[in-house]
């Protein structure tokens, strides 16, 4: 078995048929049918069920794909490391981000590697929170900055842990919300609330809601921290996030801190596959990463 039949074979279960799997292949439908039915006759195993048209894999065929797409990650992550090894630090690499890890660790990170490899490509791809573990499962990117709750399901992933902060809940001056203390769900609730994500923690937070707060809950949502501040200094939206996003408004007083029973810790890190964590540039990364949000808390406490 090549390593082209495992390619072949995963094209055909995610295509149902010969002739999608040989169009996104690139070769012919009949050349596709040849190179299966060899193999078939190779192992002394039937693959796929073919009926009008469709391709149904049998057991072993299920079997062998579902070996396949990890097989296939592990050595399309072997020849970036290759390249990567033959092209010393011009190769390239590809990071996933979420709403809030975009603003940090991303540009103290991006800073470094600029000084540290001049001639490495960087791809930077912004997701939703669940998107980033997507894309580092799918094999879309070399490594992500996500939050803890969105890698929990993860369990095979590398982590590292960059910085924790506390969960806010912000609103513009005046807002009635300013004038409560430790208000739980049910006070704020009845406003309307930004945020990037509705997390497991603040669902838990916020227990059975009724409609009108489950509206609430939802009233403004986005992948852009840019958006949801102006929402909140704008109207009597109240914006949730860690507590780092909202640093210069709450300086300037332009928005302030509603005092709330909600006690959630947002914790960044930085994740990658095993595969890709044997790169010497993958650890690199997380080197300078853990490098740049240190001195940025250093910078912040003089």
């Amino acid at each position: 078995m090549e390593l082209r039949h495992l390619e072949q074979i995963l094209e055909i279960c995610r295509a149902g048929g010969f002739s999608g799997a040989a169009r996104k292949l690139q070769i012919s439908q009949p050349t596709l049918s040849k190179s299966i039915a060899r193999l078939e006759a190779q192992l002394s195993l039937k693959l796929f069920e073919r009926t009008n048209g469709a391709a149904r894999p049998t057991a072993y065929g299920a079997f062998v794909a579902q070996r396949a797409e990890a097989l296939l990650q592990g050595v399309a992550a072997l020849s970036r490391d290759l390249e990567q090894l033959a092209r010393g630090e011009e190769g390239r690499i590809r990071i996933a981000v979420g709403p809030a890890s975009r603003l940090k660790p991303l540009p103290e990170l991006l800073r470094r590697v600029a000084v540290r490899f001049p001639k490495l490509h960087v791809e930077t791809v912004q997701e939703t929170g669940p998107g980033v573990m997507t894309a580092l499962q799918d094999g879309r990117v070399d490594m992500a900055f996500g939050y803890s709750e969105h890698a929990a399901r993860y369990g095979d992933l590398i982590r590292k842990k960059m910085f924790e902060d506390r969960i806010l809940l912000v609103a513009r001056p005046g807002h009635p919300a300013l004038g409560l203390t430790q208000a739980g769900p049910r006070d704020l609730l009845r406003y309307p609330v930004a945020l990037a994500n509705v997390l497991p923690g603040i669902e838990r937070w916020a227990g059975d809601v009724s409609r009108e707060e489950a509206e609430n809950l939802r009233a403004f949502v986005s992948d852009d921290y840019g958006l949801i501040i102006q929402r909140a200094l704008d109207t009597d939206t109240i914006a949730m996030g860690a507590g780092f996003l909202f640093d210069r408004q709450l300086a300037d007083g332009s928005l302030r801190v509603v005092s709330c029973t909600l006690d959630l810790t947002y914790a960044c890190w930085m994740l990658t596959t095993a595969e890709r964590w044997r790169s010497p540039l993958i650890k690199a990364m997380a080197e300078l990463s853990r490098a740049a949000v240190a001195e940025k808390a250093t910078d912040a406490a003089a």
